[in-house]
């Protein structure tokens, strides 16, 4: 046998099945990667309206969704991976239901389009016979392509003669638009990177290879100023500690990318502290001059050190493959890790008291009132060598209003993405967030008690789903440990920020969960040894202890009834922005056909003000107040509290 059947029959006999849907989505995120993340954007006159990158990689998700639901004979999976796709689903329409009573019924539904989204996403990978070795390799192409992004991120910043573009105040905002998410992405990648470099089994040159990506993003996501990556990245690597086994190989592994960002920190930190005054940027052209010259300096000082790292790295895998493992050495080993983890705790509390003269709360109380200042100056202005020693900021206070409109509405929350109206009406701040930067308050404001339930119950799901009957070292463990990283990262930076909202960071981590609580194990309950192999029927799934099968009729239906309106819903969307689009583009020159543009676009979503509200604004632009009127009236029907997100 030879040709396409029989690689087909290799790939479901290795367990690689799985890896054919998931290159589509990592093919998704790298396009949304070098598309604002795939940020949807509100259109307005006064900036470019662009939402094609998010959209096509939305239909490419749903569509992935139904071709692997159909495309696969049967669908197994533990009854807590049901529960916890159940779950992602009811939150979805729990989500879609809160159109309902939310003020800006165009905002919700948009919001609940990209929570379909995210639930497409993850079934999809949920739906698959993941094994330790398929997953593993997926979480290798993960890291390769995250790679690749920062490699093109560093070549820009290296040889960009005005890379002004690539920065915000300084601060590094390229490829996502957002310095924070940037180093969500990065930081995502080089904790899998680290995991998997710590592998005894993973190819030496892959190894290697992946260390020196993990130094890369860290060292890129210094570029990026973001104090959240900093005071939330010793939780990440603690909580990485608790979940992948090997402590000790994890931190040994860890110890070279952070040795190497560590030696380039202040080439990076240059970057920042030259181009700004007392925490202000300079002007052009002088710091599009400041940014090359630094931002030059910074890429060869980093490449210097990766090369380093990279000698010492070969060196030391070689040799760690040479040297045999011992059960009794790697346990106590692996206690060791656990007590220098402790130990490093207790140095940094030690440092901190040290560094504080003793009056470590006093310390505290004032780093707590510079945070919770809502003045412009205070979050503003910060040390000039970098805004890694100040914690001025607004979050404080849209964390506030978001306390008090979910006080006001407990239960059912104000509507999905409806934060905006309540900040610009309760703010103490000039700024006009559209979100409430904090993935847990985001749950109980937008969709209140329940919602927030719901996807506490999914995820309570996933690692039940995950972790549960799992030997702790053997290789399903691990790889369920490192694919829960992303998640880990998501959960963890996302606290602090509004990571929902990036395609580009929940796809990956809410995939890879799905991944983690979908390998199969190899150790049947109750027993000591291997099982036997468990039977693998023609289509390549495989069955899990205490699994159960959905029925064909059953699943047919939702596959017609889910696929169908998925496509549907995520399409008229996409068809309305694509006309609001046009009409942004052409308004100034063809104003006739710019509304045309809009009708057709207020036809397709009638309850989407924010389009009529583009029409009133290039009424008012062209002097025509009876038209502006006329546009604006069906704002205020689509809207009560007249009022629109920025």
């Amino acid at each position: 046998m030879s040709g396409p059947e029989a690689v087909s029959r290799r790939v479901r006999r290795e367990g690689l099945l799985p890896l054919l849907p998931a290159t589509a989505v990592l093919a998704v995120i790298v396009y949304w990667a070098f598309n604002q993340g795939g940020y949807e954007s509100r259109p307005t006159l006064g900036a470019p309206y662009q939402p094609t990158g998010w959209y096509v990689g939305a239909l490419v998700i749903v569509g992935l969704w139904c071709a692997t639901a159909l495309g696969l004979r049967r669908i197994r999976m533990s009854r807590w991976a049901f529960a916890a796709c159940a779950a992602l689903l009811a939150y979805t329409v729990w989500s879609f239901l809160s159109v309902l009573w939310a003020h800006d019924q165009g905002a919700a539904f948009l919001g609940s389009v990209r929570t379909l989204v995210y639930l497409a996403g993850f079934t999809t990978l949920a739906m698959l016979p993941w094994t330790a070795r398929s997953a593993l390799a997926a979480l290798g192409a993960f890291v390769a392509a995250v790679g690749i992004v920062a490699v093109a991120i560093a070549a820009k910043v290296a040889f960009m003669h005005d890379p002004s573009s690539l920065y915000l105040d300084a601060r590094l905002v390229y490829p996502l638009g957002y310095y924070n998410a940037d180093a969500a992405l990065l930081t995502a990648a080089a904790i899998v990177a680290v995991a998997l470099g710590a592998l005894r089994n993973t190819p030496a040159p892959l190894r290697v290879a992946g260390l020196v990506v993990a130094a890369v993003c860290l060292q890129l996501a210094v570029l990026a100023q973001s104090r959240g990556w900093l005071f939330t990245l010793p939780v990440v690597l603690m909580l990485a500690l608790v979940l992948v086994p090997g402590r000790l190989r994890l931190l040994a592994a860890a110890l070279g990318p952070a040795l190497a960002t560590a030696a380039t920190a202040p080439a990076l930190a240059h970057v920042y502290s030259r181009a700004t005054v007392n925490g202000v940027a300079l002007a052009e052209p002088r710091i599009a001059q400041v940014l090359h010259q630094q931002g030059s300096h910074a890429v060869r000082a980093m490449l210097l050190a990766d090369l380093l790292l990279a000698v010492i790295a070969g060196v030391v895998v070689t040799l760690d493959r040479r040297i045999a493992p011992n059960a009794e050495l790697c346990r106590r080993a692996n206690r060791a890790g656990a007590a220098l983890a402790a130990l490093a705790i207790a140095i940094g509390i030690a440092a901190a008291l040290f560094a504080t003269h003793g009056h470590a709360v006093t310390r505290v109380e004032h780093a707590w009132r510079s945070f919770a200042d809502t003045s412009e100056s205070t979050s503003a202005s910060s040390a000039n060598s970098s805004r890694f020693g100040s914690l001025g900021s607004q979050r404080a206070d849209f964390w506030r209003v978001g306390v008090h409109e979910w006080l006001a509405h407990p239960l059912t929350g104000i509507g999905q993405d409806n934060f905006a109206a309540a900040y610009l009406r309760l703010g103490h701040t000039r700024q006009e967030p559209r979100w409430v930067h904090s993935i847990e308050l985001r749950l109980l404001v937008h969709t209140g008690l329940i919602g927030a339930l719901l996807f506490a119950l999914f995820l309570l799901a996933v690692l039940l789903a995950a972790l549960r009957g799992r030997e702790r070292n053997s290789p399903e463990r691990v790889a369920v440990g490192i694919a829960l990283l992303p998640l880990i990262v998501w959960l963890m930076h996302g606290s602090l920020d509004w990571f929902w909202e990036f395609p580009v960071l929940s796809v990956p981590a809410l995939a890879f969960a799905a991944v983690a609580m979908s390998i199969a194990p190899v150790v049947a309950a109750g027993q000591a040894t291997v099982a036997p192999p468990i039977p693998v029927p023609a289509d390549g799934s495989r069955s899990q202890p205490g699994a159960h099968s959905i029925p064909a009729v059953l699943r047919w239906g939702v596959i017609v009834a889910l696929g169908l309106g998925s496509l549907v819903a995520v399409a008229i969307p996409f068809a309305a922005a694509h006309e609001v689009q046009r009409a942004t583009e052409t308004w100034s020159k063809q104003p006739a056909l710019a509304y045309a543009q809009l009708r057709s676009a207020h036809d397709l979503l009638p309850f989407d003000a924010q389009i009529d509200a583009i029409g009133g604004a290039i009424a008012l632009d062209l002097e025509e107040p009876l038209a502006a009127r006329a546009w604006f009236d069906e704002v205020q029907r689509a809207d009560g509290e007249e009022w629109l997100a920025p």
